[in-house]
């Protein structure tokens, strides 16, 4: 018997230990990262939306322009298409909460039906407003109100009225990078009276929508990726 089989002879049956060993410590390490990622997945929802008398210019809130204002929109600024509607607005809190195990980061709101980011604003002087780029996290079982100006229209055509319409995407994501998503959608009616839903990526409603906004979706995420 030469030196190799012997070595082969007492490799074979320390392999036949070694493999498994590896093997089963692999697949366990897997499960467990697997596990961990999703024991800690965000999950936000709408709360609730609940109408206040005024916005407090001097902190963070929505500008939400409907599609009957976009029209007439496109080339004024929104301190202009303020002006225009002043005593017309509705201002609302989107209460926004976390249900999931994990904190939701770098959380943005994005028009669905132009894939234009909504920023938020905040006035750093009584006559001046600034954009800000800044992102907000909710850690879990927590919620926060974010203040809305929603920009609406009555449109009526033929003696029909029609409601102005809103389909927000939140889009957010988790420690580990993943991106979730979910949609806000308001209609507002005669008086100011609205309705408003949220649908999450397991409704049909949710899937009908994106299918129908498929391009802007794209925009969307291309644009939340690349910062």
């Amino acid at each position: 018997m030469n030196f190799m089989q012997i070595f082969m002879n007492l490799m074979l049956p320390m392999l036949s230990i070694i493999i498994p060993v590896f093997a089963t410590v692999y697949t366990v390490n897997k499960r467990i990262k697997e596990q961990n990622r999703a024991n800690y997945q965000p999950y936000l929802v709408l709360d609730e939306i609940t109408p206040i008398k005024q916005i407090d210019i001097y902190s963070y809130h929505l500008t939400l322009i409907g599609t009957n204002y976009q029209k007439i929109g496109k080339s004024m600024t929104e301190e202009e298409l303020l002006k225009l509607q002043q005593g017309k607005n509705i201002y609302v809190n989107l209460g926004i909460k976390n249900i999931g195990y994990g904190v939701a980061t770098n959380i943005k709101f994005y028009n669905l039906l132009t894939g234009s980011q909504i920023y938020g604003t905040q006035a750093i002087i009584k006559e001046k407003n600034q954009k800000l780029f800044t992102t907000f996290d909710i850690a879990k079982e927590r919620a926060k109100n974010v203040q809305a100006v929603i920009i609406n229209r009555e449109k009526k055509e033929n003696g029909i009225s029609y409601d102005d319409h809103y389909r927000i995407l939140c889009v957010y994501q988790d420690l580990n990078q993943n991106i979730y998503s979910f949609i806000i959608a308001l209609n507002i009616k005669e008086k100011q009276y609205y309705d408003f839903f949220a649908y999450q990526p397991s409704s049909k409603s949710y899937n009908k929508w994106i299918l129908e906004n498929k391009k802007e979706y794209k925009k969307i995420f291309n644009d939340y990726k690349s910062f």
